[in-house]
């Protein structure tokens, strides 16, 4: 379900022993547009901080009590290393904060955008490390971790003028990814908003809070009305993207792998014609073996390649019959169908940082 992520700021959060604090705001990753942290205001008196605690760590929401309960003791909450709220969060206080918890990384180890022509093959560095490098018309990525303050009056232009300002997100209750930006077109288009998805967005000007969009102004003038009083469904969601002649959305897949460290792990699939060596995971921690690839919704058929050795994932919900005998994973991207088959690619909020869903394209 899609929900206003501006009414969530301020809602309790409650640890095991007490409640601990407010959600000041969410942190989310700039390349995936996927929220991975709450920022919580402790409230002590004197001490009052703002630290950040991973979706990993957060319960069952009560969305309608307003509550945020995470899997942590209140003194756990209040010595964690403290953030800044005002400055992109950096890599190393990501890692500060995840061996204070021993929470796993959820950024892994393969990132990758594909090209133009497809997937293409990565190699081990030369450098006798091990380190991968990625081969030209592979975009290696590093993302940025922002505070959805960041997005708050960032000005939205078109290709051909400006056409508002973003006033909340929708985000995916399931996933936490940021579905849609909210833009109040009251400069352009009087009493009107409109929604924009991450994955129409080219550049984003974080210091001059500037957002360019790949829609033309005609376009989002004539698009379907955007009611906030209801839900955005599936139904909508379709009429938005014939009117704009945009693809069935996309979203960041989180393939994983456990094996022995020293492992050679590529996954394969129909999403990239089977090609075995195109798609190569990298080493993350304690034998967990990760890519990261974008993917149009759909339905796939997959499997990793171990060592030379075609395998099915240990967890996988589905599978299907393939013409050698035996049997291939089964991937579902989006909200297609209820299918829980891809829940092992994602990082899912009860489990670890690899699970808040890792989708939302270069747009979650």
């Amino acid at each position: 379900m899609n929900r206003n992520l501006g009414m969530w700021v301020d809602c309790s959060v409650r640890a095991n022993d007490g409640e601990v604090g407010t959600v000041a705001q969410f942190y989310f990753d700039d390349l995936t547009w996927t929220l991975r942290y709450l920022a919580v205001h402790t409230g002590d008196k004197g001490t009052s901080r703002t630290v950040l605690v991973s979706l990993a760590a957060l319960g069952k929401p009560d969305w309608a009590g307003r509550v945020f309960p995470v899997n942590l003791t209140m003194a756990q909450v209040r010595g964690c290393p403290s953030t800044g709220i005002e400055e992109p969060v950096s890599r190393q206080h990501e890692l500060d904060l995840h061996e204070y918890f021993a929470w796993p990384i959820y950024w892994g180890g393969g990132f990758y955008v594909p090209s133009i022509s497809g997937m293409v093959a990565t190699k081990d560095g030369e450098n006798g490390t091990g380190a991968e490098t990625p081969e030209p018309g592979v975009r290696r990525i590093d993302p940025h971790l922002r505070g959805t303050r960041e997005l708050t009056d960032c000005h939205v232009h078109a290709t051909d003028g400006k056409i508002g300002h973003v006033e909340d997100a929708l985000f995916d209750d399931e996933t936490w990814a940021i579905r849609y930006l909210v833009v109040n077109t009251r400069s352009w288009l009087k009493n009107r908003r409109v929604i924009v998805a991450p994955q129409w967005i080219r550049a984003v000007n974080w210091i001059e809070k500037e957002i360019f969009a790949d829609l033309s102004r005609q376009a989002v003038r004539k698009s379907p009305v955007y009611d906030p009083s209801q839900p955005v469904d599936g139904a909508y969601e379709g009429q938005l993207r014939d009117h704009l002649q945009k693809p069935a959305c996309t979203e960041w897949v989180m393939f994983k792998f456990h094996a022995p460290r020293g492992a050679t792990i590529h996954v394969a699939g129909t999403f990239n014609n089977w090609d075995p060596t195109a798609i190569k995971l990298g080493h993350s921690s304690k034998g967990t073996y990760t890519a990261m690839v974008l993917l149009p919704f759909g339905r796939y058929e997959y499997k990793f390649i171990v060592n030379g050795e075609w395998r099915n994932g240990p967890d996988v919900h589905e599978q299907v019959p393939n013409p050698f005998g035996t049997t291939n994973s089964v991937l579902v991207v989006g909200h297609i169908v209820d299918h829980n088959a891809h829940l092992h690619t994602f990082p899912r909020k009860a489990v670890s940082p690899s699970q808040p869903a890792l989708t939302k394209p270069i747009g979650a």
